[in-house]
C-alpha cells in the first residue's frame, strides 16, 4: 500500500494471558445453532423462534468450517441476498438484499459492527469503503430482512448485518496460496489489570490472476490482473461497565476496470475507514441503558483513465488546447470525510409481559470539498465547454464534489407486549430528521405467534428509509454522473408472512414478503452520456425465501437455502431472480470437511450506452470446500479452494459502456496454520 500498515507490530505484541479451554469447534449441535441469540432485530436478546424479523444467523463455529474468507462470498449463503463483482473496481463486490440496488455502495443496507455504523460517511454505503470484510473476526453474524429504520434510521431500508465480533481469544495463523497470496492474523485477549484488551490485526495481499478482456479504449483485447492488499484492525478494551472501540480497515487495489475502464499501470484504488467509539452502561431502577460517542474518518483516492489515447485530437469535439493525443486521466481524491456520532439507548422491563426500549441518537456529518487531479479539465468537459484545457500532467483543478454538513437527529421507541401465553406484539416507531432534506417517520408492526413446541407464525409490517447520501446531493463536474442537491429520501414499505419450524436436527423457514418503494432514487439519463441521481416511482419487489438445515447424525449436516423473486424493479436487471445455496459438513473427531455449491440465476447487464439494451449473462454455479484437521487442541491445519470447478463465469458491469460481462478470478487455493494459545 501506499501507505506503510502502521499496526504491523501488533502482530509480534507480548502474550500475556492464554485459555486452553477454548470449546472445540466441532462440538456444537445444531440443536443449539438453533438457538443462538439474535439482539439485532430488537436490541434485545431473541432466538430464530421469537425474533420478530427474518433472520439467517451464522457462527464462528459455523463459519471456520466453511472455505470462505469474506462478507460478501457468505452473502450468497443468505436468503434473498446476493453479491456479485462489478467492472467499478476489482474489489468491488456490491450486495442487494430482495432485489433491490441502485448504486455501488449498496447503501440500502445498513451494516453494523459492535453497534458502529461501518459505512463511508460521504456514500453512506459500505460495499466501495470496506469490501472484503474478513470472516474470521466474526463470532456472530446475523442477516436480519426487511425494513430496520424503526430501530436504526436511515439506510436499514432492505435489511441489516449485524456483526459481532470475537473477544476472549488467542489465535495466531499464517497462510499461503493461490496468485502468491498471504495471509496472517493474530486474535489476542490479554488482562491487564482489570481491563481485557482484545485485538484482532490481519493483513492479507496477492498478486492476482489474469484476465484476457475486451480492451475498453480499442477495439483488441488486453491483458490485466487485480492485485490487492487488505488490512483491518480491530482493538476493544473493557474495563468494569467502559468500553473503549477502535477499528482500521483499508485496502489497496491495482489495474483491472477502475470506473469501467481498464489502464494497466495506472488504474488503482486506495481506501481507508477508522473508527472509534467509547461506551458505558448503567443502570438506573428497573432500566438498563448504555450511553455512546463515536468518530470515524475515511479517505478514497482513485486513479483511472476516462477517454482512449487521441480522443481530444481526433477532428471531432470536443478538442483540447494546446491538442493533445494524450488520454483523459483522473485521480479524485475523497478524503477526511467525518461522522460524529452520540447515542443513548435504554431497555425498561416493565414487567414479566412487556418491556419498552427507547432511545435518542445525534450525528454530524462534515464533507469537505473533494477535488481531482487531471491532465485535461474535466469541469470543463463536463460543462460542455470546448476546447477543453490541456495542462500536460495531473493537476489539482477541479472539484468533483461541493463541501457540505448535515445535522441527524433520531428518536426511537420500542414496546414488547406479551398478547397471550404463546403470542408476542412488537411495535416501534422512530422519527429522523435530516437538516437540509426533510424529516421521516418509520412504524413497525409484528406480532409472533408459536402455534405448538414446534411451529411458529410471523406476521411483519414495516416501514423504512433512505436518506440521500452526500455524494448523491453533491457530485459535480463528472462527465457520466452528476449529483443533485434537490433530492428526497427514498421510502419502503414491506409485509411479511414468515413461518418457523424446529425440532432436534431439522430447522425450516419460509418468508413470503412483498415491497413498495417511494420516491425511489436512481441514476437517469440527462442526455450527452451523462446520468444524474432522481426521485422517481418505481416497481416493487415480491417473492419468497425458504432455507432449511438437517443433521443426519452427530456427523452429517446439511444446510440449504433457495429464493425466487416474483416482481422486480425495472433498474433491477443487474440482480438474479433465483438463488440457491447447500451447504453438507461432516465432521469426525479431530476432522472436518465442508463443501458449498451457490447459485445464482441469470442476470442482464447494460451495454452500448443505455440501460435500454440489455445483454443476459449465464447463470452460474460456484463450488467452496474445506478440510480442518486438529493435530492437536493447540494445532490445526486447514486447507480450502474457492471456485473449485475453475468456472469462467461473468457479473454484470456497474455502467452501460462495456460490450461483456466482468470477468472473475479462478480457482483460488489457500492453505495454513492455526495456533490456538
Amino acid at each position: 500500500m501506499r501507505k506503510a500498515l502502521k499496526f504491523l507490530p501488533l502482530l509480534v505484541s507480548p502474550v500475556i494471558y492464554a485459555d486452553t479451554q477454548n470449546e472445540d469447534f466441532l462440538s456444537m449441535s445444531l440443536e443449539e445453532l438453533l438457538q443462538v441469540e439474535i439482539t439485532g432485530s430488537t436490541l434485545t436478546t431473541e432466538n430464530i423462534k421469537t425474533v420478530p424479523s427474518s433472520v439467517t444467523v451464522f457462527t464462528q463455529t459455523e463459519i471456520s468450517r466453511m472455505g470462505l474468507d469474506t462478507l460478501d462470498e457468505l452473502m450468497n449463503l443468505v436468503p434473498g441476498f446476493q453479491s456479485a463483482r462489478s467492472s467499478f473496481s476489482s474489489l468491488i463486490f456490491p450486495f442487494s438484499s430482495r432485489g433491490r440496488r441502485i448504486a455501488q455502495p449498496s447503501a440500502e443496507i445498513l451494516v453494523m459492527v459492535d453497534g458502529q455504523r461501518l459505512q463511508d460517511p460521504g456514500t453512506s454505503g459500505s460495499a466501495e469503503i470496506i469490501p472484503k470484510y474478513p470472516l474470521i473476526n466474526i463470532e456472530r453474524i446475523e442477516f436480519i430482512r426487511g425494513s430496520g429504520s424503526s430501530i436504526y434510521g436511515s439506510n436499514a431500508m432492505m435489511g441489516v448485518i449485524n456483526i459481532i465480533s470475537r473477544s476472549n481469544e488467542n489465535e495466531l495463523s499464517a497462510s499461503l496460496g493461490s496468485f502468491d497470496r498471504k495471509q496472517i492474523y493474530l486474535q489476542s485477549s490479554n488482562n491487564m489489570g482489570d481491563a481485557v484488551v482484545d485485538v484482532f490485526a490481519h493483513i492479507d495481499t496477492d498478486n492476482g490472476d489474469e484476465f484476457n478482456l475486451q480492451d475498453t479504449f480499442s477495439t483488441n483485447r488486453i491483458d490485466t490482473d487485480d492485485p490487492r492488499k487488505l488490512a483491518n484492525l480491530n482493538i476493544k478494551v473493557r474495563w468494569q461497565d467502559t468500553q473503549l472501540n477502535i477499528q482500521h480497515n483499508q485496502f489497496n487495489s491495482e489495474n483491472f476496470y477502475e470506473a469501467d475502464g481498464i489502464s494497466n499501470d495506472f488504474n488503482e484504488r486506495d481506501a481507508m475507514l477508522s473508527s472509534i467509539s467509547l461506551q458505558h452502561d448503567f443502570n438506573w431502577q428497573s432500566v438498563t441503558s448504555y450511553a455512546r460517542l463515536s468518530y470515524s474518518r475515511s479517505e478514497l483516492n482513485i486513479s483511472a483513465q476516462i477517454t482512449p489515447a487521441g480522443f481530444f485530437n481526433d477532428g471531432n469535439p470536443p478538442e483540447s488546447a494546446p491538442l493533445s493525443n494524450d488520454p483523459l486521466l483522473v485521480s479524485p481524491a475523497f478524503d477526511n470525510f467525518t461522522e460524529t456520532r452520540a447515542l443513548l439507548h435504554n431497555n425498561w422491563e416493565i414487567n414479566e409481559k412487556n418491556s419498552l426500549q427507547f432511545g435518542a441518537e445525534l450525528r454530524h456529518l462534515n464533507i469537505p470539498e473533494s477535488i481531482a487531479d487531471n491532465n485535461f479539465d474535466i469541469g470543463e468537459l463536463a460543462n460542455g465547454i470546448n476546447p477543453v484545457t490541456y495542462y500536460g500532467t495531473l493537476q489539482p483543478t477541479t472539484t468533483v464534489q461541493a463541501s457540505s454538513s448535515r445535522d441527524i437527529i433520531g428518536l426511537y421507541t420500542q414496546l414488547q407486549h406479551q398478547l397471550f401465553d404463546q403470542a408476542q406484539l412488537t411495535l416501534g416507531l422512530r422519527y429522523d430528521d435530516f437538516s437540509d432534506i426533510d424529516s421521516h417517520l418509520s412504524p413497525r408492526i409484528s406480532i409472533v405467534q408459536n402455534l405448538n413446541q414446534n411451529h411458529t407464525l410471523k406476521l411483519l409490517y414495516g416501514e423504512a428509509f433512505r436518506a440521500p447520501s452526500e455524494s448523491e446531493l453533491n457530485l459535480q463536474n463528472n462527465a457520466r454522473l452528476l449529483g443533485n442537491p434537490n433530492l428526497n429520501a427514498e421510502s419502503v414499505t414491506s409485509t411479511e408472512l414468515v413461518w418457523v419450524a424446529q425440532w432436534p436436527q431439522t430447522g425450516l423457514a419460509l418468508s413470503i414478503f412483498e415491497n413498495h418503494f417511494e420516491d425511489s432514487i436512481v441514476q437517469t439519463n440527462i442526455g450527452n452520456g451523462q446520468l444524474q441521481y432522481e426521485n422517481v416511482d418505481q416497481d416493487g419487489t415480491e417473492g419468497f425465501e425458504f432455507e432449511f438445515s438437517h443433521e443426519f447424525n452427530p456427523h452429517w449436516l446439511l444446510r440449504g437455502t433457495y429464493t425466487n423473486f416474483n416482481e422486480l424493479p425495472d433498474l433491477s436487471f443487474h440482480e438474479s431472480s433465483q438463488l440457491a445455496s447447500f451447504m453438507i459438513n461432516y465432521q469426525n473427531q479431530k476432522l472436518n470437511i465442508n463443501l458449498i455449491t451457490t447459485y445464482s440465476g441469470k442476470r442482464e447487464m447494460a451495454t452500448g450506452g443505455s440501460d435500454d439494451n440489455l445483454i443476459t449473462l449465464d447463470d452460474y454455479w460456484q463450488l467452496f470446500a474445506k478440510i480442518n484437521y486438529n493435530f492437536t487442541p493447540e494445532w490445526k491445519f486447514y486447507i480450502q479452494a474457492k471456485n473449485l470447478l475453475d468456472e469462467d463465469y461473468l457479473t454484470p458491469a456497474a455502467n452501460a459502456v462495456l460490450t461483456e460481462g466482468v470477468a472473475n478470478r479462478g480457482r483460488e487455493i489457500l492453505t495454513g496454520l492455526v495456533w490456538e494459545f
